[in-house]
């Protein structure tokens, strides 16, 4: 039997989701819409023992893309674990940031996929792995140049990533040490949230020059 998701009927499906998702400021990655589709059309399937062909007309796209953006509330329970939704980034501007500068939100995001990997918070690894990414190529794009074009969105999204690691930090015990170990390793926790919110204030300094 042919892969339902190959089927013009599903594609055309996934399509209105994405499209009633963006009406929601989400920008959710394909292959995740494509994922929550394919399991709500073998449930219906199932349920109603039918073909999943026939289960497609059964799939409201709105149903779907409201399913989906419940999960991906960052005050859901369990949305640590989703990945791929992001905020629709409306704002395409960019402004200028001397390289050098760079260096210290590309750290500071490192040290917050560090403490999101080490207790369980695999959406900001995600995100702050993107956002480092993103950095990276800006940073590469010319390298002859002293400044670089930063996205005011990943500027945005590198201050919210660094403030809800350093609010974790203090008010959920995240810490780098293992559990039933200590170091001192409590005394380096304390220091890093100011640390962080003195590179995502930087960030938002640098986020303040689109707006002249």
């Amino acid at each position: 039997m042919a892969d339902i998701r190959n089927t013009a009927a599903f594609k055309a499906l996934a399509a209105q989701t994405e499209a009633e998702l963006l009406t929601r400021g989400l920008d959710v990655v394909p292959v995740a819409v494509h994922n929550v589709l394919a399991h709500a059309v073998a449930t219906v399937a199932d349920r109603l023992d039918i073909q999943p062909r026939s289960a497609l007309r059964y799939i409201e796209p709105s149903t779907i893309a409201d399913q989906i953006a419940k999960a991906g509330d960052p005050a859901a329970e369990g949305a640590q674990g989703v990945h791929g939704v992001r905020p629709v980034r409306i704002d395409e501007r960019t402004v200028p940031m001397p390289r050098w500068v760079c260096t210290r939100p590309l750290m500071a995001l490192a040290q917050a996929v560090k403490y999101a990997a080490n207790n369980d918070d695999s959406r900001t690894v995600q995100h702050a792995a993107d956002l480092i990414f993103e950095l990276g190529l800006v940073i590469g794009d010319d390298p002859d140049s002293d400044d670089v074009q930063i996205p005011v969105g990943v500027l945005d999204e590198t201050a919210d990533t660094l403030e809800h690691v350093a609010s974790h930090i203090e008010t959920s015990g995240w810490s780098l040490c293992p559990c039933g170990e200590d170091h001192g390793q409590d005394q380096v926790d304390a220091k890093v949230p100011e640390r962080l919110r003195s590179d995502a204030e930087l960030a938002r300094k640098m986020r303040a020059r689109a707006d002249g």
